[in-house]
């Protein structure tokens, strides 16, 4: 009998720090990571070393949860540079992260790798964490660095097991609000998307960048952000998002007004795909005023739109901008 209760005590232990982990019940993306082996061209690919690979339905839970934990993606904690997020291993996520295929300066596996060795730091000290450190690498108009990021882990999965990579890209579109008087471009953010197909295969950061060179004054060539949605609704993975939504606007007094704008046509689209912002963007978050900072996530979530963070990676660490 006693040996019995025992156990139950230790089932019982198991699942309640599973649960606060948030290992329990997280959905898995199997249809996701099979659609990824059979466009990739890779057959040797298999599902077992797929595990390090996070998709849409895997993700939308995890920034959910992280949606009143700011913590989760602040590597600086009180003030610029003191990696306090770092030291106390409470930063958990960077979901914007540049490599060596568009304008950052680390390639795909040195991402992966420093990912991973604070991940196994996180799971040394916290075991039932299924979310040790969460990933995105998203190039600007490419998703070339993702391809290589999958065949890294693939090769490897082992020393990438207690990471979570979501495959991603950053765009751009246009807005016109009432407040502006000309077209503005914003950056969006997708997320849990299939690399290897149209239309984010066919692109490449060159080719946008000599384009950019010509039109982009006029704008003539980034699509318009609601027609960008329309085209992001038919694929049958990736969500997307605004990202650093501070960074569009430099006069305080105009901020409260775009910013109210830019939300209200964001969640006015009213579609599963259309999820998220950048309410808790690390890069700005001591530039700006705090109050301006922490109304701009208030004004995100009173919408309903979920809140996340980064880094914006463009250097030589994961952890920084």
């Amino acid at each position: 009998m006693k040996k019995i209760c025992v156990k139950i005590f230790a089932t019982v232990m198991f699942f309640t720090l599973a649960m606060q982990s948030g290992q329990a019940f997280a959905p898995n993306d199997k249809a996701y990571k099979e659609a990824l082996i059979k466009s990739s061209g890779h057959p040797e690919y298999t599902m077992k070393n797929m595990k390090s690979i996070m998709g849409e339905k895997e993700l939308t839970y995890v920034i959910k949860k992280y949606n009143n934990h700011p913590e989760k993606y602040q590597s600086d904690l009180y003030k610029k540079g003191d990696e306090e997020g770092i030291k106390k291993l409470t930063y958990r996520a960077g979901l914007h992260s540049h490599t060596t295929f568009s304008d950052g300066s680390l390639t795909p596996e040195e991402t992966l790798n420093q990912a991973a060795e604070y991940a196994d730091k996180v799971k040394a000290k916290h075991p039932f964490e299924k979310y040790p450190m969460v990933i995105a690498i998203t190039d600007h108009f490419n998703t070339q660095g993702c391809q290589k990021a999958i065949d890294i882990i693939q090769k490897n999965p082992e020393k990438y097991k207690n990471v979570k990579l979501v495959i991603g890209m950053e765009t751009e579109a246009y807005l016109k609000m009432p407040s502006q008087k000309q077209k503005g471009r914003i950056h969006i953010l997708c997320w849990g998307i299939n690399p290897y197909e149209w239309p984010f295969a066919d692109m490449n950061f060159k080719d946008a960048m000599n384009q950019f060179g010509k039109e982009y004054r006029e704008l003539n060539f980034l699509p318009d952000y609601k027609d960008f949605i329309k085209r992001i609704h038919v694929l049958k993975y990736g969500v997307v998002g605004i990202a650093h939504p501070l960074r569009y606007f430099d006069k305080d007094e105009t901020i409260d007004a775009v910013i109210d704008e830019l939300f209200d046509e964001y969640a006015a689209l009213k579609d599963e795909k259309v999820l998220f912002t950048e309410g808790y963007y690390q890069p700005y978050r001591f530039d700006v005023k705090e109050e301006t900072y922490n109304k701009t996530a208030d004004k995100a979530q009173q919408r309903g739109i979920v809140r996340t963070g980064s880094q914006d990676t463009h250097g030589k660490s994961i952890f920084h901008n």
